[in-house]
């Protein structure tokens, strides 16, 4: 998904909603920050400048969505909403939700569970709201994903380096990488 394809100034209505589970929630929504985290350590060296840092993880995000309500149409259609957020595992297994809002695509959140439900409160006038808290899906990938950035993209095709190396594009990478491939395959 494109932000240029779902933008909030040409595709207002679609930044107005929250769909769970393929069904629109009811009202406005007015959704809460969600953050997409990138766990580095840092390791620093003892009379060094500088440091490496490795990425170490990428949890889970949260976030909370709060639902504006004022018509009874707003209400009826909450009833068919909510139980899509509930769990009770003494009748049913746990499972979570699909969820599409723009900016939860552009942040790759496709899937959450609902971990908090506030009652319905009163907003003033004839306006309601309820919060929902939710916590992304986002099943551990049995790939261990720990790594460290070595060089920086600049997306020109060449790969920049440190000073005083000479200068690399990715070709020039990519052949060193199969050279010595190949030379750990001939090794005894």
């Amino acid at each position: 998904m494109s932000l240029g394809d779902f933008n909030p100034i040409v595709f207002p209505q679609l930044w107005d909603n929250i769909v769970i589970a393929e069904v629109q929630g009811p009202g406005i929504c007015e959704l809460g920050t969600f953050k997409r985290v990138h766990e580095f350590q840092i390791k620093k060296g003892k009379g060094t400048v500088g440091a490496t840092v490795t990425f170490t993880q990428k949890p889970p995000a949260e976030g909370s969505a709060k639902l504006l309500l004022w018509t009874e149409e707003h209400f009826a259609q909450l009833d068919d909403f909510l139980p899509l957020l509930k769990y009770d595992p003494t009748k049913q297994g746990v499972e979570a939700v699909s969820i599409f809002h723009p900016t939860l695509a552009a942040i790759d959140i496709s899937s959450v569970v609902c971990t908090n439900i506030e009652s319905i409160t009163h907003e003033g006038g004839q306006l309601y709201s309820i919060k929902l808290d939710f916590l992304e899906y986002f099943p551990a990938s049995p790939k261990n994903a720990v790594s460290s950035p070595t060089t920086t993209n600049d997306n020109t095709g060449r790969i920049r380096v440190f000073p005083g190396e000479q200068p690399r594009t990715v070709t020039d990478v990519q052949e060193k990488t199969i050279q010595d491939l190949l030379n750990k395959a001939e090794a005894p």
